[in-house]
């Protein structure tokens, strides 16, 4: 994995001659050296074991593979942005978990065409997972890497679109390139550079939301841009299998999914109430209201973070309804991040359940989701989910609050931004402020919130319990 990120740091690295400015390339060169070095030691040391990779050796694998990202990915921004450690943990850590949250204060000012072209390619390689992209290239692993595949692609619905995980883990990243090559094209066409349209294409099919812009995509005030991202924004966050069985089947099969029509019908509705809402205050129409609304909507509910406005200028309705939205996610099986919309109707379709036995006692019900009905370790475990996600919020709100003097709407919204995997919060973290003046412990705690978030708590948390280490 660490030689792999020493190749990509090579090849964003050609944007410095690309861009003539051929001594920017050097930091990520250093950069490449030393994750290659390190990445060459494990290698040797490594390849004179016969280890068999179990469900126990994955959760470590995993584990260790997005720790050692985030350290070695935070490199090139120590080399190439004088950043402190810390802040480049931090950075780099929101980029493969793509959250989205930055350090900078001037992201146009202080870095270079090939660093900004590695920060947003971090979401890309981040967004469908680069264990998984590790099973899709290497054949060898056998039936470790079904162990591998399933342990970071957590959740209800992580069942192959292929019979071999392998090929199910090459189908998913040629769904994904294929729409980020599209996406690419597109942005070129609408009026954007080079650089700009592939990292922004990184950023959004990734779900992460890093821009090379300090206002985000409001800088370029482009109708046709925000159009465009907020289609592949939606379609990031949409399930990646049905993609796959789209192009068997036809279109329809998105519709057939109760998963993807409850998530249509969330952005839908939520962006024509704010819509409706913001453009009696800060907007003069409907159709202004519903071009930043439904923008700000899916960026949000995507967990992608992106921004054309400042949310926080809205109405309080509007601003208490895309706050609920932090706690959506996108579809399972996405880049997106958040609780996913999976989750959240079986636990309301328990919750139903439960309130129906609340006057008939002797009713068997399963639980079911469409037409499918959900196991009942599957609601055990997506109600565990639920309730770990809300403590880790809430440990994070208290971590912030104590490291730092900050009020309790910018230290929730911090916590809860950095687990779902968002970005832009409220209060201090606003979408037109940033994490910089955050101490090293607060950036260190929210840090390990966006690990957690993205490798879905279990996978990191399993490590804690003492009975993992015992043969």
């Amino acid at each position: 994995m660490l030689l792999g990120l020493a190749l990509c740091m090579l090849v964003c690295a050609t944007a410095g001659p690309a861009s003539g400015q051929a001594s920017a390339a050097l930091p990520l060169v250093w950069s490449a050296l030393v994750s290659a070095a390190a990445g060459a030691l494990l290698a040797w040391i490594g390849g004179r074991e016969q280890a068999r990779i179990g469900r126990r050796e994955a959760l470590v694998v995993v584990a260790s593979s997005w720790f050692s990202a985030s350290i070695f990915g935070g490199l090139p921004f120590v080399f190439g942005a004088a950043m402190t450690p810390w802040d480049a943990f931090f950075e780099s850590s929101s980029g493969f978990t793509t959250t989205g949250a930055t350090i900078l204060v001037d992201i146009e000012g202080r870095l270079t065409p090939p660093l900004h072209l590695w920060r947003m390619l971090t979401h890309w390689l981040g967004g469908l997972g680069i264990v998984v992209l590790f099973v899709a290239l290497f054949p060898a692993l056998g039936v470790g890497g079904k162990h591998l595949y399933r342990t970071e692609s957590a959740g209800p619905q992580s069942d192959g679109l292929a019979p071999r995980i392998r090929e199910t883990a090459f189908a998913m990243w040629k769904v994904y390139t294929t729409l980020t090559a599209v996406l690419v094209l597109l942005l070129l066409i609408a009026g954007m550079g080079g650089l700009e349209a592939l990292g922004h294409a990184f950023s959004t099919m990734g779900t992460g939301g890093f821009s090379t812009r300090n206002s985000s995509i409001a800088a370029y005030e482009s109708l046709p841009i925000e159009l465009i991202l907020t289609l592949f924004m939606f379609l990031a966050g949409s399930n990646v299998a049905l993609f796959h069985e789209a192009f068997r089947r036809g279109p329809a099969v998105f519709w057939h999914n109760a998963e993807f029509r409850a998530y249509f019908s969330i952005f839908a509705v939520a962006s024509l109430v704010i819509a409706v809402d913001i453009a009696q205050g800060p907007h003069d129409s409907i159709l202004s209201g519903l071009r930043f609304a439904s923008f700000q909507v899916v960026a949000i509910m995507t967990t992608t973070g992106f921004a054309t406005d400042d949310f926080e200028t809205w109405p309080a309705f509007s601003q208490a309804l895309l706050f609920s939205l932090y706690f959506f996610g996108g579809s399972a099986g996405s880049t997106a991040g958040g609780m996913k919309i999976i989750r959240l109707l079986i636990v309301l379709r328990a919750l139903q359940g439960e309130l129906r036995r609340g006057f008939r006692p002797t009713l068997i019900a399963p639980v079911r989701v469409g037409s499918q009905v959900v196991l009942p370790h599957v609601v055990t475990e997506t109600l565990a989910f639920v309730v770990i996600f809300l403590l880790t919020v809430a440990a994070g709100t208290v971590a912030v609050a104590l490291f730092d003097p900050v009020d309790l709407l910018t230290a929730g919204s911090a916590a809860l931004t950095c687990v779902s995997n968002i970005g832009p919060g409220f209060g201090m973290v606003g979408p037109t402020d940033n994490f910089a003046f955050l101490s090293a412990p607060s950036k260190v705690v929210l840090s390990l919130c966006m690990l957690l978030g993205r490798l879905e708590f279990f996978t990191l948390l399993a490590l804690l319990v003492p009975s993992f280490w015992r043969r």
